[in-house]
């Protein structure tokens, strides 16, 4: 992964979002409306800011976090979004 020149700041984290899934399992495609509806995303922490306390938040963590989280950074094909560490939901194994 070509890693962008963002550099967050603070307790913010950089993420590479995951496109989420267009597709049910069964093969149903999901309207444009639906896509969006999920408060969650997944994403796989890229950088993180200087002031970040939470020591297992490290790049290449994957991880959830809230949709509505602080910012998003589309570059290119690649959507990126910056969070604060607080909006971290869940660690993904």
């Amino acid at each position: 992964m070509n890693t962008p020149k963002i550099h967050p700041l603070s307790n913010h984290l950089l993420l590479d979002v995951t496109p989420q899934e267009q597709t049910t399992a069964a093969g149903i495609v999901l309207p444009t409306a639906v896509q969006g509806a999920s408060t969650r995303m997944e994403g796989t922490i890229v950088a993180r800011g200087p002031d970040c306390a939470r020591t297992d938040l490290s790049a290449g963590t994957r991880v959830y976090v809230s949709r509505y989280a602080s910012g998003d950074l589309p570059r290119g094909e690649r959507s990126y979004k910056l969070a604060v560490e607080a909006d971290v939901i869940a660690i993904l194994d």
